[in-house]
């Protein structure tokens, strides 16, 4: 993109540095769960999925409330209060008066302001890159930030654990997104789909847009059968990502440092979809990309059980790289059609339709985990959950799928 597009730079500095921190508090998390307060293993596979569960109880309000506000002012307020509960917990945990419900209550609220502000990152997105190209090459670069931040953090997390400790893990987190926050509020120069504010605000406009949302989605041939994809996958794959580390960790035997590079270096597959795979795509069609890509990545899940019960982990690496491969080229194109078959201003309910769904999934993915573990331990939930991704494919393979045309994008951005 040419310099013309600085603010989708900022945006993307801003969100790449938060994802970094991120990766350290997913390490750290069960890890701080696990060692400092001692809980069990079910506890902690628990506390993965409290940060989702917002999405299912704001997701479509926030989607409402995004259409409406202005989503730069949206990102700011988001972004700057994640720092602070992160400090709370911080502090908390230094003056030892962190307990597991306290630890919770403040993982609920940083999942609520997350909702917020993932569901505003694509919403204002093309406000800042107008033209259709470059709005794919801002998708695949936010998809590729995510990408590094899962390589790189992770194999950081275990240098800046073993740096700080678990708990100073937690302020590391909150630092990155405070440079977040001065990322966004540099962003300028550009034209807001609006200027409103809560006083324009009433429940009836609010239950309106929230049903032309659900109505529009519900209605499109293509984008219902890529977000129900994308929430069965989820739930699954959240089953198993619940685990991972505490499988690595107790089944396993690693330490704190070899997970992080066990769990980064999976992520390498990430990589290669992004910025290899999804530049040959141009030849194949949307649809079949979205079908190709979906079977490379549930192949990939559904190994890592295998991988484990073999006690390999150079295989749980092998077939989670095969698996970001996937979901590497999956994800940034079902964003940017997503974009671009959505009328700007229902993006931010479409965005929240699907977060909703996603993430909702990966929150009822985590509570079934720490179920599951409960009864049958944390290798067969393993395999639950990994062989459970390849449903995702019966429900993609639907409507406008199914007829494996190409995608009509037909929005104005």
């Amino acid at each position: 993109m040419k310099n013309k597009n600085i603010n989708f730079y900022k945006l993307w500095l801003g969100q790449s540095i938060s994802l970094l921190g991120t990766q350290f508090t997913v390490v750290a998390l069960p890890l701080f769960a696990l060692e400092v307060l001692q809980t069990s293993e079910a506890s902690a596979a628990l506390l993965r999925g409290i940060v989702f569960i917002p999405y299912l109880i704001f997701g479509l309000l926030a989607g409402a409330l995004i259409d409406i506000l202005h989503r730069k002012k949206v990102l700011l307020i988001s972004s700057i209060c994640q720092c602070t509960l992160l400090l709370v917990i911080f502090i908390l945990a230094v003056t030892n008066n962190i307990t597991f419900p306290s630890l919770i209550f403040l993982m609920f609220l940083n999942g609520f302001f997350t909702t917020f502000y993932n569901i505003a990152i694509p919403s204002f997105l093309p406000e800042i890159v107008k033209d259709k190209d470059n709005l794919k090459k801002g998708n695949a670069g936010l998809a590729l930030s995510e990408s590094l931040a899962m390589v790189i953090g992770p194999m950081l997390a275990g240098i800046v654990i073993i740096l700080v400790g678990l708990t100073g893990s937690f302020a590391v987190n909150a630092v990155t997104y405070f440079v977040c926050f001065v990322c966004i509020l540099f962003i300028s120069r550009f034209k807001p789909h609006t200027e409103g504010s809560l006083k324009n605000v009433n429940i009836k406009s609010i239950y309106k847009n929230i049903y032309e949302g659900l109505n529009y989605f519900k209605r499109h041939p293509v984008l219902e059968p890529i977000v129900s994809c994308g929430a069965v996958y989820g739930f699954f794959k959240y089953i198993l990502y619940s685990i991972l580390v505490i499988f690595l960790y107790k089944v396993m035997g690693l330490s704190e440092l070899e997970i992080g590079f066990v769990v980064g270096s999976a992520a390498v597959g990430f990589l290669i979809g992004n910025s290899i795979l999804i530049k040959k795509s141009k030849q194949i069609n949307h649809t079949k990309m979205l079908i190709y890509s979906a079977t490379v990545s549930v192949m990939g899940l559904s190994f890592i059980p295998i991988m484990g019960y073999l006690g390999t982990v150079y295989g749980i690496v092998a077939v989670s790289i095969i698996h970001g491969m996937g979901e590497g080229v999956f994800a940034p194109y079902a964003a940017t059609i997503r974009q671009l078959v959505t009328p700007s201003h229902m993006l931010g309910r479409v965005n929240a339709v699907q977060r909703t769904l996603n993430w909702g999934a990966w929150a009822l993915g985590s509570f079934a985990s720490a179920f599951l573990v409960s009864i049958f331990g944390l290798q067969t939930t393993l395999f639950i959950g990994g062989f459970g991704t390849t449903l995702c494919l019966i429900v993609l393979l639907r409507r406008g799928i199914l007829k494996g045309s190409n995608i009509e994008y037909t929005s104005s951005i």
